[in-house]
């Protein structure tokens, strides 16, 4: 895997109080924001996106209780061409040692899977549906 950060997804205890300080922060076009009842997204030049999504559901996320300790704060997505790259990848996670949160699923958002490295951070795999 030649990795290409995509996304960066935080965790945030207060969503809007998070998007306040960031709109404040970034020279951004409203036209490059989206927000959902649970994010907000940032959307920059070269398909990269920030997102601010509530901490409890990261953990969730990431398949852990918020209270266990190394609950992460945040997400590392990488977009992958097709899912069978994304399963392809998921097999070398498991021989280098990290592990399989969720398998490769079909999802509103494309193709996607979650894994873990040795450390406990999550990444977030997944391959963009075709365009119609």
């Amino acid at each position: 895997m030649k990795p290409k950060i995509s996304i960066i997804t935080i965790g945030v205890d207060d969503l809007e109080r998070a998007f306040v300080f960031y709109r404040a922060l970034f020279d951004i076009a409203d036209e490059q924001i989206g927000a959902g009842e649970d994010h907000v997204a940032f959307f920059f030049e070269d398909d990269f996106s920030f997102v601010l999504f509530p901490r409890e559901q990261i953990a969730q996320t990431a398949g852990k209780p918020e209270s266990l300790e190394g609950t992460p704060g945040f997400v590392l997505s990488h977009r992958a061409e097709t899912p069978a790259e994304v399963d392809a990848i998921l097999e070398k996670v498991l021989i280098a040692g990290g592990a399989v949160i969720t398998a490769g699923t079909e999802t509103e958002w494309g193709y996607s899977a979650y894994f873990e490295d040795s450390e406990g951070n999550v990444w977030e795999l997944m391959a963009m549906p075709a365009a119609n």
